[in-house]
């Protein structure tokens, strides 16, 4: 069992996740993690220019399953704060490759040492806001064809809903699109404090709003 919380950041790019994510750990003393191991992201740019769905997710896959062993050791020291896990991976690839991934799912569950978290915050935006904000976050980084692009073209929405569904765990959903990180911040907390009454490592952690 861990001995403290594991939350993951999950969502739509341009919806404000990883602003949010580095916002809490920092102010919470977690301890952040991309998606991508250390050790994988120099292959990032090689695996992008594939341009093949099915290679993409399996280098997520590897990642989430490289980063469960991570959590699961930092765990014992900290609480961790995850910037995408399995879901967005299933979500995202659901439509890149167009067939339901939840197999693969069950897979990785039947697998007791796969680390799933505690709570998952999912953050959101209206989708005019979201094709804005990817808008204006392209004049300086290309569009990635399986991230941005496909938040601005596909239901995403109804995808991560799909994958959802696949697991009991606490949900808290944070819209942005009418919030600035402070205010989405103190939502997430005050979300927190209210459903740690039923989850004993949540109740056990202070997250009262911290500056």
């Amino acid at each position: 069992m861990n001995k403290f919380p594991f939350l993951v950041f999950e969502g739509l790019d341009g919806a404000g996740k990883t602003t949010l994510a580095e916002l809490f750990s920092k102010r919470h003393n977690f301890s952040y993690y991309s998606s991508i191991p250390p050790e994988l992201i120099a292959l990032r740019e090689q695996i992008a220019d594939t341009h093949s769905p099915i290679t993409t997710f399996h280098f997520y896959t590897l990642c989430n399953l490289m980063r469960s062993h991570e959590y699961a050791l930092k765990l014992n020291n900290s609480g961790v704060v995850a910037d995408r896990y399995v879901f967005s991976t299933l979500a995202y690839h659901s439509l890149l490759m167009k067939q339901d991934l939840s197999c693969h799912f069950r897979i990785l569950q039947s697998e007791q040492k796969f680390l799933l978290p505690d709570v998952i915050v999912y953050v959101t935006a209206s989708q005019p806001v979201i094709c804005q904000r990817i808008a204006k976050r392209s004049q300086e980084v290309p569009m990635q064809w399986y991230g941005d692009k496909v938040s601005v073209e596909y239901n995403l929405i109804e995808s991560y809903k799909r994958i959802f569904s696949l697991v009991d765990i606490p949900i808290l959903q944070i819209d942005t699109t009418n919030s600035d990180p402070e205010q989405a911040y103190s939502t997430l907390c005050y979300e927190l404090h209210r459903i740690g009454q039923n989850i004993p490592i949540i109740q056990s952690t202070d997250f009262a709003l911290t500056s």
